[in-house]
């Protein structure tokens, strides 16, 4: 039998481990407030790893759809920070996985296509987009402008674009997820398709 909501006290007053408590009693309310506590953390987590918000906000929501039919089972010792984190970064994966399934599905489309149809197809659509992308390629921070130049345009390496701006590998990494976060948050889906056109052309 459901408890009266009187057992749910202000917000700040309860911990995660007294809130799966009470919702194991019944108390609805306490899940409601576990959402709102870790809710946006999860999407900011998910957003710097997809750099796509309405992903990052569908990734969040299903672990917590998925936290919602597991609660009663979890258990006690559980630290929720743990449990959700754990969750956010399998269905991370999972996205990246299915980008790059998607990605090669687009590839492979393209490679099959007889040559006049391919030079033929929506020959005046790539170039409005690639307009787009030039233009904000142009917008982005200077360092992260030639890192993203000098991988994508130039196909270097991550180990000689390092050695071309005398910077660590690991320095031309963070720039290269900042270059492509910024553009897929300008360019969303069609990012995939001109940096395809991009290595198609070289």
């Amino acid at each position: 039998m459901r408890s009266n909501y009187s057992a749910i006290k202000p917000k700040s007053y309860h911990t995660d481990l007294e809130l799966i408590a009470l919702f194991k009693q019944g108390e609805s309310q306490a899940f409601d407030r576990l959402y709102e506590r870790h809710f946006i953390r999860l999407v900011n987590i998910a957003y710097k790893k997809t750099g796509h918000l309405e992903a990052s906000q569908e990734l969040a929501q299903d672990v917590f759809i998925s936290l919602y039919k597991q609660l009663p089972a979890l258990q006690p010792a559980t630290v929720l920070e743990n449990y959700l984190f754990v969750a956010l970064k399998n269905r991370i994966l999972n996205y990246h996985r299915q980008q790059l399934a998607k990605l090669k599905k687009e590839k492979a489309f393209i490679d099959d296509m007889p040559v006049t149809a391919r030079e033929n197809n929506s020959q005046l659509e790539l170039k409005e987009l690639e307009a787009r992308l030039q233009a904000r390629i142009q917008q982005l921070p200077t360092q992260c402008r030639a890192v993203f130049l000098l991988s994508r345009e130039n196909q270097l390496s991550n180990k000689e674009v390092a050695e071309r701006l005398n910077i660590s590998v690991n320095t031309v990494e963070q720039h290269m997820r900042k270059a492509l976060r910024l553009l897929r948050a300008s360019l969303g889906n069609d990012l995939a398709v001109l940096l395809l056109w991009m290595m198609m052309k070289k």
